[in-house]
């Protein structure tokens, strides 16, 4: 792997000690997860390209442990090289550094090398070998930017401040050549970020290339993998019921030995809570995204989004012709259209919440990061399914004409922007064509002003906002009695998207993480406060009263064929 060619599981395992957790001073023999990275990095130089690896983990499985030991390795062997390691804060970086000098320390004597000085979290040897180990802590966009760096560990990526632009700077200091390693590595913070982007990329790059070893290799080390996360059975024990959790975890290969073992550390280690134990030792990588930050939406709904989410069966633009409405079906080369998972069925209502851009940036810090957008989601109040959504950065008043067609289209549905300051501007396409079915909010009965016009639209408040949110989580939750029957089914991917970015911030409040979206959610939150409030009638007949859950609908979703649910080219509805 450098100019000197070594077998590195060997050589540490001969050369190197580390303090394993029982505190006592051992040999770094290298577990089979390090044994396969290393392999990793291996197969892509031997294919002439840089080795390059993205590392998706669970916490303590020894990746710092390995990469560390790799990078001593080289510069030890190696004159002339320069290796750079940057932790996410001050204490792990401090701990990283420990562990390099204590490589350095406990060297057979045959291999020390003479030090120009091994402090400020460096070891750089004498001339003429001249090869260095340094350690910082990431935290400035210009991190190590001229330097030239031939082995680069980046530990906890996703826990970095201002992970793109630190990045960008210190990738930059990587050549690309065979002889060089990149490894970023971290545990999950929530389904956003850096390095979730990065790690998809990856994941994606190499689905698209499964033969070529260029680019990053996603790598992600499960807690079934490694042997000493079993617990032995007694003789004749048997684990008796298994939930969904567990059998899922048995379709994945685990062991009752497993099993007993998680059963054990959810009891004693997470207070009961097996999502707990899933943020610290996720099964799969997008177990590990979901579960991990401080997810507002619980993961089980999150989940059951992202199975039914599908894509939309049509893409229209509605028209006005004649009086009536009318859907178009257009192609990609249009900028602002409807999805549309199923059309206008007789004998429903429905409702459009809307939620309408005030020019807030994805992440505030970053002024470079998207805008929001206004978004429109039409939910199927029969069935409780969104069936189509709009998202998009036009004027509020072209907006709000958007989500009025899209009432009338829906058999004269419910409807109502969000009623911030940029909706009053949609707001007003309602008022302006005298439709019927716009939501009224209700004063208090501790109104004393004397003020009786009415309050149209949905206004999120403080003092609303909470409910609102907590709304749309017991809507779309499991029932324990009767599982998903009867819950909000999402159809969209970009609403299950975002609600796996919505997450607790550390001031309590909830919302999307830094650089994400809610657009589409919080529309569809509105959409279901319409729901509840607003009266249940559908197509002229104002005041007719319907069933929440219709009998069609047997089974729940399985049974409902999206490709036969939407209405045809042309559809009108006056």
């Amino acid at each position: 792997m450098s100019s000197q060619t070594v077998n590195p599981v060997d050589w540490l395992a001969a050369n190197l000690r580390i303090i394993d957790k029982g505190g006592s001073l051992v040999p770094l023999v290298p577990n089979q997860q390090q044994i396969q990275l290393y392999a990793y990095l291996a197969r892509q130089q031997a294919a002439g390209q840089p080795g390059r690896a993205i590392v998706l983990k669970a916490r303590r499985m020894g990746v710092s442990t390995a990469v560390g030991g790799l990078f001593f390795a080289l510069t030890n062997l190696n004159p002339n090289r320069s290796a750079f390691i940057c932790a996410h804060d001050d204490t792990s970086s401090a701990d990283l550094f420990q562990m390099t000098r204590r490589f350095q320390q406990e060297l057979p004597a045959g291999l020390q090398r003479e030090t120009e000085y091994s402090n400020r979290r460096e070891i750089v040897y004498r001339s003429p070998w001249r090869s260095q180990v340094q350690v910082q802590t990431a935290g400035t966009s210009t991190l190590k930017r001229g330097a030239l760096v031939h082995f680069l560990h980046c530990s906890e990526v996703a826990w970095w401040r201002d992970a793109g632009a630190t990045l960008l700077s210190v990738l930059q200091t990587v050549p690309d050549r065979t002889e060089t390693l990149i490894i970023l590595e971290s545990t999950a913070n929530g389904a956003s970020g850096e390095f979730y982007d990065r790690w998809n990329a990856a994941v994606a790059y190499r689905q698209a290339n499964p033969t070529r070893f260029d680019g990053y290799l996603p790598v992600f080390f499960s807690w079934l993998q490694f042997p000493e996360y079993a617990l032995a059975l007694e003789v004749g024990e048997d684990l008796g019921y298994l939930d969904d959790d567990e059998r899922g975890l048995v379709a994945l290969g685990a062991a009752p030995e497993q099993l007993k073992w998680r059963r054990q550390v959810i009891r004693d280690k997470c207070g009961g809570d097996d999502e707990l134990f899933k943020q610290e030792y996720p099964s799969t990588p997008d177990e590990a995204f979901r579960v991990s930050g401080r997810p507002a939406i619980p993961a089980a709904i999150v989940a059951r989004h992202e199975a039914t989410s599908r894509d939309p069966i049509r893409r229209v633009v509605l028209r006005r012709e004649g009086g009536a409405v009318k859907a178009y079906d257009v192609g990609s080369d249009v900028q602002y259209y409807w999805q549309v998972w199923q059309g206008p069925q007789e004998n429903t209502d429905y409702v459009v919440g809307g939620d309408v851009s005030e020019g807030r940036l994805a992440d505030p810090a970053n002024p470079r990061s998207e805008p929001d957008a206004s978004a429109a989601v039409v939910i199927d109040r029969r069935q409780l399914v969104t069936v189509a959504t709009w998202h998009g950065r036009i004027e509020p008043d072209w907006f709000g004409e958007e989500m009025l067609k899209a009432a009338q289209w829906y058999n004269q549905a419910w409807a109502s922007p969000e009623a911030n300051s940029a909706g009053m501007a949609a707001l007003a396409a309602f008022t302006r064509a005298g439709y019927g079915r716009l939501y009224q909010r209700q004063r208090s009965l501790d109104t004393t002003t004397a003020d009786d016009s009415p309050m149209w639209g949905w206004k999120t408040t403080v003092g609303n906002r909470d409910y609102m949110i907590d709304s749309w989580i017991a809507a779309c939750r499991a029932d324990p009695v009767d599982g998903w029957d009867g819950r909000v089914l999402v159809l969209d991917k970009q609403i299950a998207s975002e609600e796996k970015s919505f997450v607790v911030k550390p001031t309590g409040k909830r919302e999307h993480q830094a650089g994400c979206h809610d657009d589409k959610l919080f529309a569809a939150m509105v959409g279901w406060q319409l729901h509840l409030s607003c009266p249940r009638s559908f197509g002229g007949g104002v005041g007719v009263t319907i069933p929440k859950r219709g009998k069609e609908w047997v089974g729940g979703f399985d049974t409902w064929d999206p490709a036969t649910a939407g209405a045809g080219k042309g559809d009108e509805t006056g």
